[in-house]
């Protein structure tokens, strides 16, 4: 990614369990041009979120939580942008009933994931988002 003249680009985890959200934060800062913030508290990054909304490109979002779900998250994010990419992890079977219902989940990951698997989806995903949809040959 080119950093040259450009916003920043922020990635969020969010994850209650704090090794597991500074594990990720620590794997995905390898990708170049993008700052990387780790939450453990859904409420915090929200608050991050809606005060640097338009930096935001992708969230990935625990499931279970307390204080509010992952869905519950995600879902005030598409609010405030719908833009941003929205990752749900979860190392628990979710019924697909949720991901309908909510309509607020781009990608699911099954936990454990491996950090490669986590970086290269993350790394696609930024480089997918980074040609818009304007300049796409029909």
């Amino acid at each position: 990614m080119d950093s040259d003249n450009q916003q920043p680009v922020f990635v969020a985890v969010i994850d209650d369990e704090t090794d597991l959200g500074y594990l990720f934060k620590d794997a995905l800062s390898q990708i170049d041009g993008v700052q990387v913030f780790a939450f453990t508290d859904p409420l915090l990054a929200l608050e991050h979120f809606k005060a640097n909304h338009q930096n935001y490109m992708v969230i990935i979002s625990d499931y279970r939580m307390p204080t509010m779900t992952g869905m519950e998250l995600l879902s005030k994010i598409k609010d405030v942008n719908p833009a941003v990419t929205r990752i749900m992890m979860s190392a628990f079977e979710i019924q697909d009933d949720l991901f309908n219902e909510c309509n607020c989940v781009d990608k699911f990951l099954q936990k454990p994931v491996l950090i490669i698997d986590l970086i290269n989806e993350v790394r696609t995903l930024l480089n997918t988002i980074q040609i818009p949809n304007t300049n796409r040959i029909p």
